[in-house]
């Protein structure tokens, strides 16, 4: 398994958050709308400019892209 940032994946493609990196407040939030550890996601949309857009547990998530440097994840 490779791990990489969740910017780094293209449309379609699916992973798993290994890892929340950042400040408390930051990670306490990103757990509460739903990407925690071990979840599983699958991304919509990431042209390289706005920001990601993610489907993980029945729900669409934007997370921009400052953020999404902050998630490792795994494919």
């Amino acid at each position: 398994m490779k791990n990489s940032t969740l910017g780094d994946l293209k449309v379609d493609q699916t992973g798993v958050v290994c890892k929340i990196h950042g400040d408390s407040r930051f990670i306490s939030r990103i757990i509460s709308i739903g990407l925690t550890p071990n979840s599983s996601f699958t991304v919509l949309q990431n042209d390289g400019r706005s920001p990601v857009l993610v489907y993980c547990r029945d729900t669409i998530i934007a997370i921009n892209r400052k953020e999404c440097a902050q998630i490792e994840v795994s494919l």
